[in-house]
């Protein structure tokens, strides 16, 4: 049974079927309409990934909402440091909701290009949107060696971005990668009969990250050597580690040694007003760090309390609760002349605690089937949980 907005669009021109899309990203719909994706393609390949010298990457962003009608992915997200060498690589999946020839183009007239040859990766180190052929060689963040500052989105290649339509991105990066990740998606729930969720996975962090996400889920291993100080050396690490006052007493990460507070590490994930979203982080538990997980739900009484497994009151990590729906604790606290509080942060956050409904594959869907539901809000802080 056909959604009654993708009726009303029966009555659309050919020429916006060729492209140009109605004024609020509408297609016009020839036939049943159902999920599409197309296979995971590699849009970027093995492309230098420089971690030092004039080039060295500090920081990469990958996702965004949809800006002026396009730019928005509205999907999955996963960052996987799983590359042995400097490089990156960039996967995407296209998918919309709509009919054969809207998603695939036709195959009697080469000139009307379906969604899937419509939608590209846009990689630029210009923050704000724009076509990309206003942009220097130079900002191509695809060409030569990829670039700091770089900012990973979709691009539409019409008037306006169909609705229901966005992609998955999936981010290879380099294991050694200690600069700054931010990553943001949103749902995509328009089509009422196929509500598509934006998860996040993040498999290997080290360094600092903002984490954005609607009603999704987000899974975030942290890499097991993360240090206070990502971008510290070696050498400063160590030099803080051993750190001793002017009478040669034990100071380990006193503000005056080699790694200056300034370059802590910092992990915020939260989900944005007013959604709902499951979160979980697994941590390593040998580094000095400070964990605040929450639900921020106006509706109490509810059921999404935070859990901070991996701290027990051990005298690695003594839990304080914050109250009933927040709690933090800080691990491995160095010494007296350390900062309270301070070290590598993570500040996990849930906006809403409610019911979710989604569908989690295209082959779950049917025009009878019914969304999954089930209740999002839950925050878990673990250890070896991912």
């Amino acid at each position: 049974m056909k959604n009654p907005s993708l009726a009303s669009l029966l009555g659309l021109t050919l020429l916006l079927t060729a492209g140009c899309k109605g004024d609020n990203g509408e297609d016009p719909i020839e036939g049943d309409v159902k999920p599409w994706e197309t296979e995971w393609t590699a849009v970027v390949d093995n492309l230098p990934f420089p971690l030092e010298g004039d080039g060295k990457v500090n920081t990469i962003t990958i996702g965004r909402r949809e800006s002026e009608g396009n730019y928005a992915n509205r999907g999955n997200i996963e960052v996987l440091f799983d590359q042995d060498q400097a490089v990156i690589t960039i996967e995407m999946k296209v998918y919309d909701f709509t009919d054969d020839i809207a998603f695939n183009g036709d195959p009697e007239d080469s000139t009307l290009k379906g969604v899937k040859e419509r939608m590209s990766l846009w990689a630029f180190v210009s923050g704000t949107p724009a076509k990309p052929d206003t942009f220097m060689p130079e900002e191509d963040c695809t060409q030569g060696t990829w670039k700091s500052g770089c900012f990973v989105y979709t691009y539409y290649d019409g008037l306006v971005q169909p609705v229901r339509a966005g992609a998955d991105l999936r981010v290879h990066l380099p294991k050694a990668y200690r600069g700054r990740l931010n990553v943001e998606t949103e749902d995509n729930t328009i089509e009422a009969s196929y509500p598509r969720l934006g998860n996040i996975t993040i498999d290997g962090l080290c360094g600092s990250s903002d984490v954005t996400l609607s009603a999704g889920t987000a899974n975030i291993k942290m890499c097991r050597d993360l240090q206070v100080g990502p971008t510290c050396s070696a050498a400063q690490i160590e030099n803080c580690e051993t750190f001793k006052d002017d009478m040669g007493e034990d100071a380990a990460w006193s503000a005056a040694c080699m790694c200056p507070p300034d370059l802590y590490g910092q992990v915020k994930v939260t989900s944005r007003k007013p959604y709902s979203a499951n979160i979980t982080v697994d941590i390593p538990t040998t580094t000095w760090l400070n964990v605040t997980a929450s639900n921020e739900s106006p509706d109490k009484p509810n059921d999404c309390k935070p859990v901070l497994e991996s701290c027990v009151g051990d005298g690695v990590c003594t839990p304080v609760q914050n109250n009933e729906y927040s709690v933090s604790g800080e691990f491995n606290y160095p010494s007296e002349a350390a900062a309270r509080g301070a070290g590598f942060n993570l500040t996990v956050t849930s906006a809403e605690c409610g019911p979710v409904k989604f569908f989690e594959s295209p082959d779950d869907w049917s025009a009878e089937a019914e969304p999954e539901e089930a209740a999002h809000g839950f925050i878990k802080v673990c250890t070896d949980c991912l």
